[in-house]
């Protein structure tokens, strides 16, 4: 019989309450690893209570001190952690420029990139220590198309500049870092985001991309790319960021 991708190995995954999360924390699992699976939403974690190999973990990681608080639990508890999935995120709901007030502007950055930015740095002390380690942070689309409005383009273009960073100081080390860039994906993330998408940037987005013909993809699809990414099978991939988008980067 073949060995489990991932047996032996402790996973942390935030976002896993719903979404891409939930279906890398679902997959990670059945692959053998122990999963810290992180949320905000209590509700949504209550679904993983009972399942094999699953640690469900209420955390906020915009908060310093849930995010030293969660990585403890995995290398305390569990004993180790060799994963880290940054999956956790919002968009800025297509807000133009002219109406993206400061606050909106913080709420993405701290969350798309600051708190990726402060796991990392928090998880890469013990991946120090046993000289093995793999991050992988979930990008987008538009890190690198100007599609979307300015908070998540820049704070999805940010999260590139770091994973490059992260694989090249760390390369030596035994840690790798690599980022997945989805396109369209079937989730709940406009309700997670705030709500209602801004309507001259979806008129703005639906010219650039209306006419593309890919469909959107589904969380699995996230799910199965991750997990090659994280597993051995990969250990030559590094600083690596990869489309699962159908083809729409190449439009």
């Amino acid at each position: 019989m073949p060995t489990k991708r991932l047996e032996g190995k402790v996973a942390l995954i935030t976002g896993a309450g719903n979404g891409q999360g939930q279906a890398m924390a679902k997959l990670f699992a059945a692959e053998g690893a122990q999963v810290v699976a992180v949320d905000i939403d209590k509700k949504a974690l209550e679904n993983w209570e009972g399942v094999e190999n699953v640690h469900p973990i209420y955390a906020d990681i915009m908060k310093l001190s849930d995010v030293e608080n969660m990585i403890a639990y995995a290398e305390d508890k569990l004993g180790r952690l060799d994963i880290v999935c940054n999956v956790a995120g919002i968009n800025d709901l297509l807000y133009p420029l002219e109406d993206t007030d400061d606050a909106r502007w913080d709420r993405v950055i701290d969350l798309d990139l600051k708190a990726p930015f402060r796991i990392i740095r928090e998880a890469v002390k013990g991946m120090m220590k046993r000289g093995s380690g793999v991050f992988l942070n979930i990008g987008s689309y538009a890190a690198y198309r100007g599609n979307h409005g300015p908070s998540y383009s820049a704070a999805k273009h940010g999260l590139t500049g770091l994973t490059l960073s992260v694989a090249a100081y760390y390369a030596d080390k035994g840690i790798r870092c690599n980022q997945i860039n989805p396109g369209g994906v079937e989730t709940n993330i406009a309700e997670r985001s705030g709500g209602k998408y801004h309507e001259k940037g979806w008129e703005h987005l639906g010219r650039a991309t209306g006419n593309v013909p890919v469909a959107y993809g589904q969380p699995e699809d996230i799910a199965h790319a991750a997990l090659w990414l994280c597993c051995d099978e990969s250990k030559l991939i590094n600083g690596a960021i990869v489309a699962v988008d159908g083809g729409l980067a190449a439009f």
